[in-house]
């Protein structure tokens, strides 16, 4: 039975280094393009759906040359001798038109890695002499790709940002074809920064945005806002790092409009423009990284229902424990991923709060990972018991660097009465003892009810703990301990 060409595609779509975090992964798809004409087109089109964009991330350049001279083979025969009769660009003889049709493929576009990439380019082929010449020929280089993606492709993210050293910019917007090629526009990328009459020609085509990512936002842009508002979707998802601590007025009202949608938000830098987002009682992700904290705007904000709220990372340094613990709350028990970063905090007493409140509204959690007071050692049964959904327990605390160790045996050891089916990784405060006792009656416990092998991170081991350790990954229960105890001697 032949598969359609929409199950091979989303399947490949696996093996794409999108899914991968731009790893090496998608050599897998390479393998494909060897079996027959339809999986070779199908993993063809994948492969160059953002390929300058992975290299930049993978930080592998030295791929970026043959890139851009496969895309330069597909420029029209008219281009090319343009370029090299009138520019002085010298394309060699063997840039013949090439088998696929690979700016047609092209979803995602970068413009400072375009622009870094031809600069790339020119200066590894020997071809920049002078400054002017630089310019001259870099611009030329740049337009005709830039032309030649709007003129084949359907993009549906773009990377706009100012760039330091960036020579001159091009309003993709503007060129012949925009129309067509940026009219299902679905992300957004830029600079705050980035030249509001971009954002302006932008707006006029792009309607349907969903996802817009705001770095470096140092100063207001009507341009900006009137690319948010002239959106017909609804918005979806929002990054956004301040960079200053001053008042976003044209930039906050377009924000605000959009609010009641968005399910994803991220916040960087000053976290001042959480208050944008009051009525974004419909979010399901939010991350939080700030070194700075606004109490009052922090505290009109917790106070939001957010009961679709799925996954919540967040830096003490932004929220008071309180705060976080109110936050919790208005979830009404719906979240399934908690990451809190450690910050020196003036109210640890509260860290107890924290952890009864993750008792009573954590039941859905299969992921934890905070501060722990080791005062609230005798809260970790209840813990395994009432968030029983746990897959993966990191809990921590400042304690570490004081030197102090506590024994927690007494607890351990009925510990794994209650620990949690799905549990696969455990890691514990590095302050706390537990006798080989204990962790032999939970290793046991835990080969009755755990369906996969656990990663237990065991601090102050001694060679009985590796040696208990060992025997149970052996029968796999558990990763074996520090040290490798051969087989033949140690098996139950």
């Amino acid at each position: 039975m032949k598969l359609p060409t929409e199950c091979l595609l989303k399947i490949f779509e696996n093996f794409s280094p999108e899914h991968h975090f731009w790893d090496d992964d998608y050599k897998l798809l390479y393998k494909c393009i060897l079996i027959n004409r339809e999986w070779c087109i199908t993993a063809i089109s994948i492969l160059w759906r953002e390929p300058i964009d992975w290299i930049h991330f993978s930080q592998k350049k030295d791929r970026l040359d043959p890139i851009i001279s496969t895309y330069l083979s597909c420029l029209p025969k008219e281009i090319k001798t343009k370029l090299i009769e009138e520019d002085g660009i010298n394309l060699p003889l063997k840039f013949e038109k090439p088998l696929f049709d690979y700016p047609s493929f092209l979803q995602s576009l970068d413009y400072g890695a375009l622009y870094k990439s031809v600069n790339g380019w020119l200066k590894n082929t020997n071809q920049l002499d002078n400054i002017s010449n630089k310019i001259c020929k870099n611009f030329q280089l740049f337009n005709s790709l830039a032309n030649l993606f709007i003129d084949r492709c359907y993009l549906k993210r773009l990377r706009f940002s100012k760039g330091e050293k960036l020579e001159f910019i091009i309003p993709l917007s503007t060129l012949p074809k925009a129309s067509i090629c940026l009219e299902n526009l679905t992300t957004f990328m830029c600079e705050g920064c980035t030249m509001p009459e971009i954002m302006f020609a932008a707006a006029k085509i792009c309607k349907y945005i969903s996802e817009f990512h705001i770095s470096c936002c140092c100063k207001d842009n009507e341009g900006l806002a009137e690319l948010i508002e002239s959106q017909i979707v609804l918005t979806k998802y929002i990054f956004i790092k301040a960079t200053k601590d001053e008042n976003f007025p044209i930039l906050e009202k377009a924000l605000k409009k959009r609010a009641h949608s968005i399910k994803d938000l991220w916040i960087y830098g000053y976290s001042f423009t959480i208050d944008y987002f009051c009525k974004s009682n419909k979010l399901q992700n939010l991350t939080i990284h700030s070194n700075m904290m606004d109490r009052k705007v922090m505290e009109r904000f917790v106070k939001t229902k957010f009961t679709q709220l799925k996954e919540l990372e967040i830096s003490l340094q932004v929220i008071t424990l309180k705060q976080l613990c109110t936050l919790i709350i208005n979830t009404e028990g719906n979240l399934e991923s908690i990451l809190i970063l450690w910050s020196e905090s003036e109210e640890s007493e509260n860290l107890i709060l924290l952890t009864e409140t993750v008792i009573k509204y954590g039941k859905n959690l299969n992921y934890y990972e905070a501060p722990f007071s080791s005062e609230a050692i005798h809260l970790l049964p209840l813990l395994f018991q009432n968030c029983n959904k746990l897959e993966t327990l990191n809990i921590f605390s400042n304690e570490e660097e004081e030197g102090f160790i506590y024994d927690i045996s007494d607890i351990f050891i009925k510990l794994g009465e209650f620990v949690p089916l799905k549990l696969q990784k455990l890691f514990l405060n590095h302050t706390w003892d537990i006798s080989a006792d204990a962790l032999e009656k939970f290793l046991l416990d835990c080969s009755k009810k755990l369906k996969k092998k656990l990663s237990f991170d065991l601090n102050n081991s001694t060679s009985d703990h590796d040696l208990i350790m060992y025997r149970y990954s052996i029968k796999g229960v558990c990763e074996p301990g520090i040290f490798d105890y051969s087989k033949e001697y140690y098996i139950c």
